[in-house]
């Protein structure tokens, strides 16, 4: 413990240890080839003091902060915890640290956050928001940080992204509802102003149109991407009384809402109709009956984002690799899909 009233400074350790304030400075950083007494010494001496280094003046000498910012769309929603924790255990295995952002789908705290995070002085970001203005990507093209955006597909903006193969994930899970019999089929869009949406709808109608369904066969309702959208959609296709016996959902919030929706309208998941989401959040597995869904792996993206951000920050001469990684979504079959009624009955 210091001996100080106050926190020990550089001068007190280099008072302690014997030495200058320089060598100090030299060997907390690192630098040069002090005696290995002299480095016992000043080590020692900032042990016994409780010395800290200001990281704002080490940022300064360095030029690096060692820090990332990263942005979310909405931390309350399930699929980003386990990217966030992925991007920091990355961060810290590469002595970074993440400052985390939640834009709670509001432009303009997005566009907040990419303000405050160059003004703390951030190495790069971590844009991992689905949902930012033509404002908000302007930006980012003239970043004066190092930028990767992960799970989004901005149209025409020239930037790093890693994001999951939407439009195979969605072509995945018709795949899996045509081989259990099912012909007739409901998808349940994100809010669209996601820039997954389009993929994944796309991918929903390549797949229908492949297994030979007819257009009439194949019914789309708008959703917003959120618990309560996902119960308001299914509750309007049930009272318009569409005829289908399997509904696609753009991502696995909405399909729990639809199960709720067809719960609350007495109808049995997966015998009277089956439902798949999309993304493989925790809660996937835990509802009743078990959501299948194509999984995006989250994970392996935000270790990516880290890794790729801390190999631009390396080697910043470099020319900006401005590549389209998708990674591949995989089918999760769990208890909410099952054989079409008509092919369970023959």
């Amino acid at each position: 413990m210091s001996e100080r009233a106050g926190p020990a400074t550089i001068s007190d350790v280099a008072q302690r240890a014997g030495v200058s304030t320089a060598t100090v400075s030299r060997v907390l950083a690192g630098i040069g080839n002090p005696k290995p007494d002299t480095a016992a010494a000043v080590l020692a001496a900032v042990d016994q003091l409780g010395y800290r280094p200001s990281g704002v003046a080490r940022s300064l000498r360095m030029k690096r902060t060692r820090t990332l910012g990263l942005i979310v769309t909405d931390i309350q929603n399930p699929f980003f915890p386990e990217l966030v924790q992925a991007a920091d255990l990355a961060a810290r295995s590469l002595d970074y640290s993440i400052i985390l952002g939640s834009a709670a789908y509001d432009e303009r705290r997005a566009m907040h956050y990419l303000d405050l995070m160059v003004d703390r002085r951030v190495d790069g970001l971590i844009i991992a928001s689905s949902q930012l203005s033509d404002d908000s990507w302007q930006w980012l093209l003239g970043s004066p940080v190092p930028v990767v955006v992960v799970n989004a597909e901005p149209a025409g903006v020239d930037v790093p992204v890693i994001t999951s193969d939407n439009a195979g994930g969605t072509r995945m899970a018709v795949e899996h509802l045509v081989s259990l019999g099912h012909r007739r089929i409901a998808y349940i869009r994100g809010y669209e102003g996601f820039t997954a949406d389009l993929p994944r709808m796309e991918g929903f109608r390549t797949a229908c149109a492949a297994a030979g369904i007819p257009a009439a066969d194949m019914v789309e309702v708008r959703g917003d991407g959120q618990f309560e959208g996902g119960e308001l959609a299914m509750g309007q296709l049930l009272a318009a009384g569409t005829d289908v016996t399997a509904v696609m959902c753009h991502n696995d919030v909405t399909a729990i809402g639809a199960m709720r929706a067809l719960r609350s309208a007495r109808r049995r998941v997966p015998q009277e109709i089956s439902v798949v989401g999309c993304d493989d959040i925790a809660a996937a597995s835990w509802v009743v009956p078990a959501l299948t869904t194509v999984a995006q792996q989250k994970a392996e993206m935000g270790r990516m984002a880290v890794e790729r951000l801390a190999a631009a920050l390396d080697n910043p001469d470099a020319p900006v690799d401005t590549a389209t990684i998708r990674i591949p979504m995989v089918l999760r079959a769990r208890e909410s899909t099952g054989p079409a009624p008509e092919a369970g009955a023959a």
